[in-house]
């Protein structure tokens, strides 16, 4: 999978966000893209799960935009 190419649907990602505050200072970031409609995270989950409704945006930028915020994603299959 080239994950440059923009997708639509919804995107799922492993993170390595563990509070709340890491977690809404990317939902800012994330929300602010025209290329995403809405995002949350399941910081329940053990893979700190990071749900992005694209319209628009890679997968790749989203590594990124996490990256920048000092943390880490992986998509999942």
């Amino acid at each position: 999978m080239n994950n440059n190419l923009f997708t639509s649907g919804v995107l799922v990602f492993a993170t390595d966000v563990t509070n709340t505050r890491e977690a809404n200072n990317v939902l800012v970031s994330l929300l602010l893209h025209p290329g995403v409609r809405q995002a949350n995270f399941d910081l329940e989950d053990t893979d700190s799960i990071l749900r992005v409704v694209s319209c628009g945006i890679s997968e790749r930028e989203i590594e990124r935009l996490l990256a920048r915020h000092h943390l880490w994603c992986k998509a999942l299959a």
